[in-house]
C-alpha cells in the first residue's frame, strides 16, 4: 500500500483528467459527439412515442398497441443506452491508461498498459460495467417485485410505498457496497490484468469509507458545475423555445458525463496505486 493521502489523491485524480484532456482532445471530442447524439436520440424517442401509437391504433387494439409500443421503445432505449456506455468504457479505459503511465515509476517499463482500444483489458473492463449496470436492474426490479407483492398482500398503497422505499434504500446501499469493494477491478482489468474477483475483495477489506469518499469528493465540482450551469441555460431560454433548452441541457449534460467519466477514470487508478499492491503484483 502506498502512502498517499486524500488529499494528494483527489489533487492528482483532477491533474491526471485534465492532462488526459490535454493530450487527448481528439479522443474527448468523438465522445462527445457521440454521447451528445446518443442523448437526441433518445430525447427523440420518447418525443416520438405518442406520435407513433396514435398511428398504431389505427390499425391494432388498444392492448396491441401498448404491448407494441412499449417493447419498441424499450429495444430502442436500451440499444442507445448500450451504445452510450460502451462509448464511455471506451474513454475511461483510455484515461485510465494514460494516467497510469503518467504515473510509472522507473524501471516499470515492462508493465506499461497497452494503448489498444478494442483488447482483452477493454472487454474485461465494459463487462464489469454490465455487471454494474445489471445489479442495479435487478435491484429495481426487486424493488417493483416487492411493492406488487405488498399491494397484492392487502396493504394500503401507502404503507406499499414506504415498504417498497425502504426496500430501494436497502439494495442501493447493498450494490454501492459490492461496488466500492470491487472498485480496484476497473483499473486493473484496464490495464490489462485479470478479474481476481477474490483479490480486489480483500484488497478494500476496511477501505470502504475512504473510497466512497474520495470517489464522491473528486466528482463533487463537476456535479456543481453542471447544475450551475443548467439552472443558468434554463433562465437564459426563453419558455417558448423548448427545443433550444432541450438542446442546451443535453450539451452540459454530455460535457459533465465526460468529465465525470474521466475524473472518475483517474480517481480510481490513484486508489488503485493506494490499496491495489497485491493486484498490481498479479498484473506485473
Amino acid at each position: 500500500m502506498e502512502d498517499i493521502t486524500l488529499s494528494q489523491c483527489l489533487k492528482g485524480a483532477w491533474r491526471d483528467a485534465a492532462s488526459a484532456l490535454r493530450h487527448m482532445p481528439v479522443l474527448f471530442l468523438l465522445v462527445f459527439v457521440a454521447v451528445l447524439a446518443t442523448g437526441i436520440a433518445g430525447y427523440e424517442v420518447q418525443l416520438s412515442a405518442p406520435e407513433s401509437a396514435a398511428f398504431l391504433s389505427s390499425s391494432m387494439s388498444a392492448g396491441n398497441v401498448a404491448q407494441a409500443t412499449a417493447l419498441g421503445y424499450s429495444a430502442t432505449s436500451l440499444g442507445i443506452s448500450f451504445v452510450q456506455c460502451l462509448v464511455l468504457a471506451a474513454l475511461a479505459v483510455q484515461v485510465i491508461r494514460f494516467a497510469m503511465t503518467l504515473n510509472l515509476e522507473p524501471g516499470a517499463h515492462s508493465s506499461t498498459p497497452s494503448t489498444r482500444l478494442w483488447d482483452a483489458g477493454f472487454r474485461r473492463y465494459f463487462l464489469l460495467c454490465i455487471v454494474l449496470v445489471a445489479a442495479y436492474a435487478a435491484a429495481t426490479i426487486a424493488v417493483v417485485i416487492a411493492w406488487i407483492g405488498l399491494r397484492l398482500a392487502g396493504l394500503s398503497s401507502g404503507t406499499a410505498m414506504a415498504g417498497a422505499a425502504t426496500l430501494a434504500v436497502l439494495a442501493v446501499c447493498g450494490v454501492s457496497y459490492v461496488s466500492a469493494r470491487l472498485s480496484l477491478l476497473f483499473p486493473h482489468t484496464a490495464a490489462g490484468g485479470r478479474l481476481q474477483w477474490r483479490a480486489a475483495w480483500e484488497a478494500t477489506r476496511g477501505h470502504f469509507w475512504v473510497i466512497t469518499t474520495t470517489a464522491l469528493v473528486a466528482i463533487l465540482p463537476i456535479v456543481a458545475i453542471a447544475t450551475v450551469l443548467s439552472i443558468i441555460a434554463e433562465m437564459l431560454v426563453a419558455a417558448s423555445s423548448i427545443g433550444s433548452l432541450t438542446v442546451g441541457l443535453l450539451v452540459v449534460q454530455s460535457v459533465a458525463t465526460l468529465l465525470y467519466t474521466a475524473t472518475a477514470a483517474t480517481c480510481s487508478v490513484w486508489l488503485y496505486r493506494k490499496f491495489g499492491a497485491d493486484l498490481t503484483a498479479q498484473r506485473g
